[in-house]
This record gives C-alpha cells, sequence and structure tokens, in this order.
C-alpha cells in the first residue's frame, strides 16, 4: 500500500513505484460491481481498467484493495500535475478559507484576473499581445462549440473542415468533427457541412507515401481542393486540426506541415483553430504543442490541464476576430473559480519549474525505452509523439499486412496488453485506428525511475502476450544487420529502399526549395575542414542520419546548377526523366557486358545507338557505344583510327602485337580550338602529344582548311604519317563549328579517318540549325556527349562508327562474357570499358517523356538566347565582348573606366569573388591571351531578365574590388 503523510491531507507518497508481490488482482470488488448496477451501459473506462480509485498522490493510485499502480492516463491529460499536487491543494485550501465563491457565471474576481494573467504568460508572447480570452462550459467541447460559433460568424461561412482521426469532443457539433465512425454510427442529425482532409500519418498514410513525403501530398491535396471550382467543397469558415493528434492514436503533425497549413489558411482567408485540450499545458516539451511550428492559430481550444486537473475550458482567439455579442455564448459553470485558482497554480508551478522542458527530457527517455522494446517484439509497428505524449501502435505480431501492405492492426492484442500492464501495476490508455495504439499520457512530474518501471512494466506485458523476436547467433545477427544496407526481392524486400529515396528526394527538394545562390559562400578551406571533421567511416551512423547530413555538409555546400546564376560549364541541370532512370540505373544495377547481365538494357541501348545513327545520317553499317562521355569516345575514336591506319599500311594487329616500329610517325591534325583530349588520347594511345598537330584557325573560331591542307602536305614531306583529322561541332570555349564537309573533304583527298568531337555541338541535329553539322555524315567516328545540350545528367556520352566493322579492332575474347556459340547479343565488345552503366535509360526515358522535337527547340532558344545576351553585354559600356558567339557561350570581360586596372587580375578576380560569396558560378578562359569571364548558356529555363541580374551583379561586384584596390 501507498504510506500517506496526514499533514496535507493524506497526499504524499512516500515511495516512487509500486512494490509487486505478483500479479495485481482485477476481479470485480463491491464498489466495481455497484458501479456496474447503478451507472449507465456508457460507462468506458472501468471495462478496460477494472479497479476502484481510493486514494492517489503524483502519479501512482491505490485502488480498493490495497494495490499501488502508476498511471500513464493521468485524468486523460487532465492531471498535468499529477495526483494531489501540494502546491495546488494548498493553494485550493488558501483560497477556501479566504471565502472564495465556487462559482461566479462570468462575474470576474481577484482569482479569476490572476488565472488570466498566467495564462497570458504561459502563451507564446506574440500570441498574447493579441489575444482574447473567452470562457466556456466545464468541458473540452464546450470551448470545440464555441469555436465553431465564432469562427462561422466571423466568416459568415457555415463549411468546417476537421482531419482524418480526429477528436473534439462528444457534443453534436464536436462529434461532427470527429474521425471515428463507430462512435457516430448511431447519430444522426450531427452538424452538417464538415469535410475530413487527411492528416499527416506516415504508418497509414492515405497516398501510400511515408515520411514527409506523405505529409506534403496531404498539403498539396488541400490545397488543390481548396483552389478546385469543381471539388464540391465550399470554402470552410474554419480548419480545426490537433497539433498532436490523441484519440487518434498519438500522431504529431509535422512542425512544416503546421507552417504550411498556417500559409494555406492565411492565403485563403479561412480560420484556424488548435485544439490543444489534450496536448497542451507542457505535455508534448513546450507550453503548446504549436509552438514547435513557429505558428500561431486564430483560435486556441484549451481545457483539461488548463483548470490545473478541475473542470474548465476555454478559448484563446486573436482580437480581431472578437466578433461575439453579449451572452451569444454562455455557460453557468464558466466561472469555476476552484478551477481558476488550480489552473493559474499549475501554470505558475510549469514556468518556474520549467517542467515543460522536463517533459521534453523524460519523454525522450521514455520514447528510447519504447523504441528498445519495439526492436524486442515483433507487435510494436510504430512509436511516436512528442515529449511525454507518447503511443505504441500494436500490429499484428506474424507479420501480416493489410489490403494496403500497411502493418495489420490488433485491437484484441492491445486490450490484452493494457490488460497486462494493469496487472503489472501500470495504468496506460488505448486509442488509434481499431483501438490498436497504447498511449502514454504521464503528468509531467514523472521521474526517470517512475519511467524505467513503465518501461519494465509494460515488456513484461507484452511478453507474456507474444513471444520475442528470436536470439539468433551472432554470426547470424551480423548477416541480418547486413541485410539492412540492400534492396532485396520479395514482399517488403525493398521497404528500405523506398524510405532511404522517400528521405533523399525530400531533403533534395527542400534545397532546392530553399536555394537562393548557386554556392553557399561557405570558404573553401572551412568547408574542406568541416568534411575532415565527418571522419569518413569511424561512425557508422543509421542511413537517415546518413542521408540528412549528407543534405547539409554536401548538398547545401555543392554548386546548384539549376541555379539562374550558375553559368560556367558545360553541364546543364538535367531533365526529369534523366533523373528518374537515374534511379532505375542505380537500383537495377545492369551491368553493360552481356545479355545475361543486362537483358532488356542490352536491347534499349542498341535501341538508341540505331537512333542516334540514323539521326546523324549513318546507314545500318553503322553502329555505336555508350561511353562516359566526351573524353572516352574521342579516345576510342583515334584508337580506332590509329589501329585501322596501321592495320591498312602493313596488316600488324595492335591488339595481338603492339605497336609498330613507324608508330611516332604517325600524326593527328586537329585545330588550335579543338579538345584537350585530343593530346590526352595520343598520350594514352602510346603515341605522345606531339603526335597532335594543331593548325591555325579563321576569325570565326573554325579550323583553317587551308593550314590543315599545308600542314597535311609537310608531314608527308617529312616522311609522316597524318593519319586522322579531327572537325570539332563546338570548340569549349568559342562554340565554333568546323566546317565538316569540308573536313571531309581533305579527309577524302588524303586517305585519312575523319573524327568529329561534337561532344558540345552535336544536339545541334535535332534543331533547326541541323544543316551546320552537313558533312557529319560523312566522319568515321562521332564523339556524342548527352550530358551538354542533351540536358542528361553526368555521365552520359557515346561514340558512333560509320563501318561497325571497325569495332572489331577492340574486341578480345572472354569465355565467360562472349561465348562463340551464343545468339543474345552482347554490348562487351564494343567498349573499351567491361562494365558500364545503363546510361543508355536516361536518353531512352528522356525521349519518350519530352521527344526530340522539345530538346531541339530548347537548343534553338539557346542559341538565340546568346545572341541576345551578347547585345546586352555590348549595350553596356563596362563590359566588352570579345568574340561572336557561335553556340551559346559568351566570351567577355570587365573593363571599367578607370584605365589604371589590370584587366586580367580584375576579371579573375570578379569570377573568384563570385564563387565564394555565393553569388554566382562564372566560367573563365583566356581569349586573345586576355583573361576572359565566360556565360555557358545551357539552361533553357532562364529569361533575358535573370542574365540582366547576373550582369549587373557582377558590375556591382567588380566595382566594389575596383573600391577596395584603391587604384
Amino acid at each position: 500500500m501507498i504510506s500517506f503523510t496526514t499533514d496535507i491531507q493524506d497526499t504524499k507518497a512516500t515511495q516512487n513505484v509500486p512494490v509487486l508481490d505478483g500479479l495485481h488482482d482485477l476481479t470485480p470488488d463491491e464498489l466495481l460491481l455497484s458501479q456496474e448496477h447503478y451507472e449507465s451501459e456508457v460507462r468506458s473506462y472501468p471495462r478496460r481498467l477494472p479497479l476502484a480509485i481510493a486514494k492517489a498522490s503524483g502519479v501512482m493510485v491505490e485502488d480498493s484493495r490495497g494495490q499501488v499502480y502508476l498511471d500513464c492516463l493521468a485524468g486523460a491529460g487532465t492531471l498535468a500535475l499529477g495526483y494531489n499536487h501540494p502546491e495546488i491543494n494548498q493553494a485550493l485550501i488558501e483560497q477556501l478559507n479566504a471565502g472564495i465563491p465556487y462559482q461566479t457565471l462570468d462575474i470576474t474576481t481577484p482569482a479569476k484576473d490572476h488565472f488570466i494573467r498566467e495564462l497570458m504568460a504561459f502563451l507564446p508572447q506574440d500570441f498574447a499581445e493579441n489575444a482574447k480570452i473567452q470562457f466556456c462550459g466545464p468541458s473540452g467541447a464546450d470551448a470545440v462549440e464555441a469555436a465553431i460559433k465564432l469562427a462561422k460568424q466571423t466568416t459568415g461561412r457555415n463549411t468546417m473542415a476537421a482531419f482524418h482521426g480526429a477528436y473534439h469532443g462528444m457534443t453534436n457539433g464536436t462529434m461532427a468533427l470527429m474521425g471515428n465512425l463507430g462512435t457516430k454510427e448511431r447519430r444522426q442529425g450531427l452538424m452538417a457541412d464538415v469535410h475530413f482532409l487527411p492528416f499527416p500519418y506516415s504508418l497509414r498514410c492515405p497516398f501510400g507515401l511515408h515520411g514527409e513525403q506523405g505529409a506534403r501530398q496531404g498539403l498539396r491535396y488541400i490545397e488543390r481542393m481548396l483552389a478546385d471550382d469543381e471539388s464540391g467543397v465550399q470554402k470552410p469558415a474554419a480548419i480545426i486540426v490537433e497539433p498532436v493528434q490523441g484519440e487518434g492514436g498519438v500522431i504529431p503533425a509535422p512542425a512544416f506541415w503546421l507552417q504550411e497549413l498556417r500559409r494555406i489558411t492565411e492565403e485563403h482567408g479561412i480560420l484556424l483553430i488548435f485544439d490543444e485540450i489534450q496536448c497542451g499545458i507542457g505535455k508534448t516539451g513546450t507550453h503548446f504543442a504549436f509552438e514547435e511550428a513557429g505558428v500561431t492559430p486564430d483560435i486556441l481550444c484549451l481545457s483539461k490541464a488548463v483548470g490545473g486537473g478541475l473542470p474548465m475550458s476555454l478559448l484563446v482567439f486573436n482580437k480581431s476576430i472578437d466578433t461575439w455579442r453579449p451572452g451569444e455564448h454562455t455557460g453557468t459553470f464558466r466561472g469555476n473559480q476552484l478551477a481558476m485558482v488550480s489552473g493559474a497554480k499549475a501554470m505558475e508551478i510549469i514556468r518556474r519549474d520549467n517542467l515543460a522542458h522536463k517533459a521534453a527530457v523524460t519523454g525522450e527517455h521514455l520514447r528510447r525505452g519504447l523504441e528498445k522494446i519495439a526492436e524486442k517484439t515483433s507487435c510494436i509497428a510504430e512509436v511516436r509523439g512528442q515529449g511525454l505524449m507518447l503511443g505504441a501502435e500494436i500490429c499484428d505480431p506474424e507479420g501480416n499486412k493489410n489490403a494496403f501492405g500497411e502493418p495489420l492492426a490488433a485491437p484484441e492484442l492491445t486490450i490484452a496488453i493494457q490488460r497486462a500492464a494493469l496487472e503489472r501495476g501500470l495504468i496506460i490508455e488505448k486509442g488509434g485506428r481499431e483501438g490498436s495504439v497504447l498511449r502514454f499520457l504521464p503528468p509531467i512530474i514523472i521521474t526517470f525511475e517512475q519511467i524505467d518501471f513503465v518501461l519494465k512494466a509494460l515488456q513484461d506485458a507484452i511478453e507474456s502476450l507474444v513471444e520475442p523476436k528470436p536470439v539468433v547467433q551472432p554470426a547470424d545477427t551480423l548477416q541480418a544487420n547486413w541485410r539492412d544496407h540492400f534492396i532485396h526481392v520479395g514482399k517488403e524486400g525493398a521497404d528500405g529502399f523506398e524510405a532511404a529515396m522517400n528521405q533523399s528526394t525530400q531533403a533534395l527538394k527542400k534545397l532546392f526549395e530553399s536555394t537562393e545562390s548557386p554556392y553557399s559562400g561557405l570558404d573553401p578551406t572551412v568547408l574542406h575542414s568541416q568534411i575532415r571533421r565527418a571522419q569518413l567511416g569511424e561512425n557508422p551512423q543509421p542511413l537517415a542520419n546518413v542521408i540528412e547530413e549528407t543534405s547539409e555538409l554536401i548538398g547545401k555546400n555543392s554548386i546548384i546548377v539549376q541555379h539562374p546564376h550558375c553559368i560556367a560549364h558545360l553541364h546543364t541541370p538535367p531533365m526529369l526523366p534523366a533523373v528518374a532512370a537515374e534511379a532505375f540505373i542505380t537500383a537495377l544495377n545492369q551491368s553493360m557486358d552481356s545479355w545475361d547481365q543486362a537483358s532488356a538494357a542490352t536491347f534499349v541501348e542498341q535501341e538508341v545507338t540505331d537512333w542516334l545513327c540514323q539521326r546523324f545520317g549513318f546507314d545500318d553499317k553503322a553502329d555505336g557505344v555508350f561511353t562516359s562521355g566526351g573524353t572516352q569516345s574521342n579516345l576510342m575514336g583515334l584508337l580506332m583510327a590509329r589501329d585501322h591506319i596501321i592495320n591498312t599500311i602493313s596488316g600488324h594487329n595492335v591488339q595481338k602485337d603492339g605497336l609498330p616500329d613507324y608508330a611516332d610517325k604517325l600524326r593527328v591534325v586537329c585545330s588550335k580550338n579543338s579538345h584537350f583530349t585530343m593530346q590526352k588520347s595520343a598520350s594514352l594511345l602510346g603515341l605522345g602529344e606531339h603526335a597532335v598537330v594543331c593548325v591555325e584557325t579563321y576569325s570565326d573560331g573554325t579550323i583553317s582548311i587551308e593550314s590543315a591542307e599545308e600542314a597535311i602536305t609537310a608531314l608527308k614531306a617529312e616522311g609522316l604519317i597524318p593519319f586522322a583529322i579531327t572537325g570539332t561541332a563546338g570548340t569549349t570555349d568559342h562554340g565554333a563549328v568546323d566546317d565538316l564537309d569540308d573536313v571531309a573533304d581533305l579527309a577524302q583527298k588524303h586517305g585519312m579517318w575523319m573524327h568529329v568531337d561534337a561532344a558540345y555541338g552535336g544536339a545541334l541535329m535535332l534543331s533547326r540549325h541541323h544543316a551546320r553539322l552537313e558533312g557529319i555524315e560523312r566522319a568515321d567516328s562521332v564523339t556524342i556527349d548527352f550530358h551538354k545540350m542533351f540536358f542528361q545528367p553526368i555521365s552520359c556520352g557515346a561514340v558512333i562508327l560509320k563501318d561497325k566493322n571497325h569495332f572489331g579492332f577492340i574486341r578480345h575474347h572472354a569465355d565467360y562474357l562472349n561465348r562463340e556459340e551464343d545468339v543474345l547479343p552482347n554490348l562487351v565488345d564494343k567498349s573499351i570499358a567491361t562494365t558500364r552503366r545503363f546510361d543508355a535509360l536516361k536518353v531512352w526515358m528522356t525521349l519518350q517523356n519530352v521527344g526530340p522535337q522539345a530538346i531541339g527547340s530548347m537548343v534553338d532558344h539557346l542559341l538565340n538566347q546568346t545572341q541576345r545576351v551578347a547585345d546586352m553585354l555590348n549595350n553596356r559600356s563596362n563590359f566588352e565582348l570579345l568574340a561572336a558567339p557561335c553556340l551559346s557561350t559568351v566570351l567577355f570581360r570587365y573593363k571599367g573606366s578607370n584605365k589604371r586596372m589590370d584587366l586580367d587580375a580584375l576579371n579573375k578576380q570578379i569570377r573568384l569573388d563570385a564563387l565564394v560569396q555565393g553569388k554566382a558560378v562564372v566560367g573563365e578562359t583566356v581569349v586573345d591571351g586576355h583573361v576572359a569571364l565566360k556565360f555557358t548558356l545551357l539552361n533553357p529555363c532562364l529569361s533575358l531578365a535573370d542574365l540582366e541580374q547576373l550582369l549587373t551583379e557582377l558590375e556591382s561586384l567588380a566595382d566594389e574590388i575596383v573600391k577596395q584596390a584603391g587604384v
């Protein structure tokens, strides 16, 4: 039994937790039998909690048999400070001795004035500053009824909106707002014009999603419904929501969701009502649950704990909507003076002792303990809640699912666990969908010791009914843990994948939505230090934590290529179908070696390369293969050119015999504006960089045919072997497109291999400027780079050969990959890489979704816009255009009016400062010996206004640099 002292009305317990001697006896005693005889069938709690309370103190109660229980129900959240708090009792005694009346209607008293001032101090300051208080009848339902009336009369509208799982009371209006259909089953004539909206319930999301993604989909549903004149739902007077649903299953609304709901209601002129009757007054770790979101409701409904354990309910609302007329909502007991005394004292104690923060700390201890129990049993689907308002959803321990693929609710098991816990001295409530959630609402004065008792009693109760998860050998446990890191086939095999992708998607979505600059501006040394401090691999974290860390550390400090001021380099904002394709590519993980490693993928890549050959004017003899990008494609083009000429000259097989003794005489001819990978490829091919002969260009940056002719003739005269000539369709800086027909004529005349590097300009073939590529169909090999003007994610390229037989120069036989008897295709014979990504899917999905015509139109738009940006620069006196644009690059520099400035140094500094200050990512190169800035326009979504703004920012930055230099 609890041992009580008598100095404060038998309320001070001398023990902290129940001391058990076997299981408690729950057979009905005389008091329970009497209750059953005299009370209506409507009684509910005694059916599940068959005890008669004799006395109580703090978090503990003693029944009529002398059995002691720890109470995690606490009057359904009414007793925030537990039973018979000595300071509250003393305050009531003093007021009664002073002659305070029990109730005064709405006539004021010193006790009432003190309560109001205490409540105003308890509210968030920005809410309290503009708030009015309305006292209602003693139940929370009456407060909600008053809120409904106030909202309707203020807006002149009749419709109300509530949420799935909502509970707001048992009166006519509040039951109409209730989600539970069983309770309403026999009720007729409830308040009309109520519409229900999806509440963010991750475990049982109506959209089949989880976490933030499901919550955001619910917000979209609400916003779309309000905007749709065919939704059938008239604009509500108000939307009422519990920031933490209690009876609905202890489901907290995410902070961002409440923020967005506040935005939506404000934009549509709808009042927002927060029902904190159960979740308010310190339980969730703050004074009110909505405080975490940093928003303010129009109307706040309070009851339960606001009266300090005695009956009271009230509204707090913005004074601008105080549209009441005298007496329009009354209630005899709205002047409950004793509740005002106990309520004021309770709020005073919570503020003084910082008990809301204590609830956050002890609540986290309880949550962690519940989660550990969940790890040991198969019957807990989810632990959730805020602070000391927590729930554990009970599911079928056999792992069965409902029709929606969710854990099957287990209402009978929930009742059994509740009773088994009661037998072990623990009072807990149940609720939620199908009554399958165990609910914890202990007083916020509960101690860590008492929480440990709660956890022990609950675990014992569960283990008495459900077999614990089997304990396996350590090796098996290790292997079971490994499974968490992979995708598996079969039912639930991809749940981890789904969760990781959803979290990553939401993290990236949040990143893109909050991005204000192309780079965070974090100092490079600081960024390097922060990444080093992550201590790679030393402390493995749950994947959810890693994704969050990646978003914060890597995502926020990455170059955001989608930003209008990211305009430096030749890679683009990737198209959505290609981004979606990346998920398929990585999850399916096809290796493009052989058909039995990449069945559908093999045919898709072949289909895309066939399409590519056809678009570039090649016949059926042509073929291609996907590469990592332009560098690999150029290497392959020159490799086959080298082996072809050696085979032609001497029948020498480079694959088997290596390079012949005349290999040092081989030469490649290209323009001085060709890509540096010409030299890199020659080096890798054993020819040396000197084998690349760069000739002069015309003023427009294209190869000078006359210079090339002279160079070829001179090389031959020296006894050297010019075996390949490269035409460039889009030089890196100028975007110049060589006259490919002229290059082809020269190649034909001298018996040379013709390679075209169309990494940058290849997409012209889809545009109305396709004639600029005339002659490309005469090339022996062509480089295409899809992650440039085809708007694909890195990496994604291809090489095309006019004669597919030339792939024989790189074919090697491997019994495990290309067996002679195989009739199914393999692509390894065409690639210098064995394992390759299924990058062709990105192009395939883009063509299926966007189509080549739309891509071509985007290219046309970029070329047109580039010319207009050049005109902008010509019209700005502080800038100088350095070359006429050929494709989508603009070369210019800041010149200003200060003639003493070193313009090369100044323009270098402009680019660097723009980057490290997070203002812009701009390219830098050299034109005619001068440092130049470079815009590379590869984002078809940019407007001229975006580019005007960028120029203005660069101009301002340059002026600041000049000013600081003091020149």
